[in-house]
């Protein structure tokens, strides 16, 4: 009986043990796809080896932006076991995948060098204005080259405004109106 009663409290700990240290995961300052697909890697610091490698879903195309959802990544952090928190306010996240065309030679752009643009003159731009509570997409074009973090002129192409916005990955930018 004693032997029994060891044995159930031992299980007991064993069990409790594994629940209790789930492995705390934070998702990553800039979440890049390198191949095929987005893994738990790519999204979460912390990913241990054995879930890392998971594919959550298909990767945009090389110098493309995609995103996912909170609820996605809040489900598969909980299938895979992990302990994540969700930031709040935070709805999605986007996913760059590098690659697409470089220029072999720097371009300039006012005399700076613009080897690492994401965007390059001429260039159609998907642009985004945030504002609280909604956020609106459209195409425009790019009228001088830019770097992420970067401020550059584009054309909204309907109405031949010149809009300024910031750079946030390959072939995308944010305006605030």
């Amino acid at each position: 009986m004693l032997h029994r009663l060891c044995l159930a409290v031992c299980l007991y700990f064993l069990v409790a043990a594994g629940v209790s240290h789930a492995q705390t995961v934070t998702l990553r300052p800039r979440i890049e796809a390198g191949g095929p697909a987005i893994t738990m890697g790519d999204v979460f610091v912390g990913a241990p080896a054995e879930v890392a490698g998971r594919a959550l879903a298909p990767s945009p195309p090389p110098g493309q932006v995609a995103s996912l959802s909170m609820p996605v990544l809040s489900a598969a952090a909980s299938a895979a076991g992990l302990d994540f928190t969700a930031p709040a306010g935070v709805n999605a996240v986007q996913i760059v995948r590098p690659g697409g065309a470089r220029a072999t030679l720097p371009a300039t752009a006012g005399g700076r060098v613009m080897a690492d643009a994401a965007i390059r003159r001429g260039e159609t731009v998907n642009l985004v204005y945030q504002m609280p509570g909604m956020s609106l997409s459209m195409r425009a074009r790019a009228l001088e080259d830019g770097a992420v973090g970067q401020g550059i002129r584009l054309l909204n192409t309907a109405s031949n405004r010149t809009i300024d916005a910031v750079v946030t990955g390959p072939g995308s930018a944010r305006a605030n109106p």
